[in-house]
């Protein structure tokens, strides 16, 4: 054996890279675990090369004065499999699952049918290779809002000073800073909070105040799209907040809603001594008929048919103040949403020309939204707006619309990242 051994024929002839750089192999698993982890599937073995080679210069404080890598990129996956990492493709379709989900699909059929019926009602786009507005003849015109955060509306001065009249507290001081004579805010980064509910809510008030003063805008309902995130469709109140007898939890002091004749009603929730009236008195008071030992649950069903506890969210009912209809766009349905090619065509445009730089940034994004005026991008929204509602109710699914109006290079089998377990990284 000795005499084998003397041979060196056999056994472990040196160090290898990871016992002379223990620390770095712990490094390179975290990487590998961080970027495995992501939502994006852009991690690649050259990747992990990469960041060894980077490091390893840093630890010997060396510079680096060739393109060769430390470790090489056949090591780094031999590397990658002793880590534990695994290439699996994604079979599941997560991210297209929830675009066919049942209720998704009947909201969607909701909503097209909403726009398909009433399409002579509103501004439209001709099929011409220019596309140009296509006036609505019927007496009754309505005109599609976006979410506030649109940039484009404000008033002159003249029409600014007309709705002041109306609401004084368009110019209090609300911690926001809103574009001028606009509902259009920003915020400053590293430095404001970003908007909460209570403060969208608001920008959407101050939006609903601002419409009927536009010149432009005289004699039109107004029709307004929101997306259906929970910001928007949190709702005032809710059965399961109140108590079934007198003196029970209640979050309100009183209902407000629009009854069957299209009236304002409300019903006080406390009484005269101070107590809660409970949701049996409430219900009695609606008219709602109750048998004898009805328990909370039941009535709970009971009163959820009635106008008074309809889901109702708290912006549909700041707009029902200002005569004005809110549609929520179907979950996972941006393609039903104009204004968010507004915001992707704003991003193409930023990282076309962005330095990576603040300063450049700041510059970037008025550029962009004169490059999406000029080249008359609004009218292409929405005349895909209205070919993908058309699409949807000729049964299309959303593949298929995304195939149509978007790519045909859109697919349904998306390959997932990488993943590596705990139990590797802690060997």
């Amino acid at each position: 054996f000795d005499e084998f051994t003397i041979d060196e024929r056999g056994g472990k002839r040196g160090d290898s890279f990871w016992d002379c750089y223990p620390d770095l192999e712990l490094e390179a698993k975290q990487f590998v675990y961080q970027e495995c982890s992501k939502t994006e599937a852009t991690f690649t073995v050259e990747t992990l090369a990469r960041f060894i080679d980077q490091r390893f210069y840093e630890l010997n404080n060396l510079k680096k004065i060739d393109q060769q890598l430390v470790r090489s990129v056949e090591s780094c996956r031999l590397d990658l499999r002793r880590f534990g990492v695994k290439f699996t493709a994604n079979s599941s379709r997560p991210y297209f699952f929830g675009h066919e989900r049942e209720d998704v699909v009947t909201h969607r059929q909701e909503f097209v049918k909403y726009f398909i019926e009433r399409e002579q009602h509103f501004y439209t786009i001709t099929n011409d290779a220019v596309p140009q507005w296509r006036i609505p003849t019927t007496a009754s015109t309505i005109l599609l809002l976006m979410h506030p955060s649109g940039p484009f509306f404000s008033l002159i001065e003249k029409e600014y000073s007309e709705a002041l009249k109306t609401y004084p507290n368009l110019n209090d001081d609300c911690g926001i800073n809103y574009e001028k004579n606009s509902a259009s805010a920003a915020i400053t980064l590293g430095g404001d909070n970003y908007f909460n509910n209570q403060s969208i809510l608001n920008g959407f008030k101050r939006l609903f105040q601002l419409l009927p003063f536009k010149k432009e805008y005289k004699n039109h309902n107004f029709l307004c799209f929101v997306d259906n995130s929970r910001t928007h469709i949190v709702t005032e109140i809710h059965l399961n907040a109140f108590g079934m007898r007198s003196g029970t939890r209640c979050p309100v002091d009183k209902i407000d809603y629009i009854d069957d004749n299209n009236k304002k009603k409300t019903i006080e929730c406390y009484d005269d001594d101070g107590y809660s009236k409970g949701l049996l008195a409430i219900a009695n008071e609606l008219d709602v008929f109750v048998r004898r030992k009805c328990k909370l649950n039941d009535l709970k069903l009971l009163l959820s048919q009635h106008a008074a506890f309809k889901s109702v969210s708290k912006l549909e009912n700041v707009a029902t103040e200002y005569n004005i209809k809110v549609i929520f766009t179907p979950k996972y349905h941006c393609e039903t949403n104009p204004i968010e090619g507004y915001w992707c065509h704003s991003k193409q445009y930023i990282r076309k020309h962005t330095d990576q730089s603040f300063q450049i940034l700041t510059t970037l994004m008025p550029e962009a939204k004169a490059n999406f005026i000029q080249k008359h991008v609004h009218l292409k929204l929405f005349r895909r707006f209205w070919r993908t509602t058309k699409a949807y109710d000729q049964e299309k699914d959303y593949l298929e619309v995304l195939r149509m109006f978007f790519s045909g290079l859109c697919n349904d089998q998306i390959i997932s990242h990488r993943k590596i377990t705990n139990a590797n990284l802690d060997n």
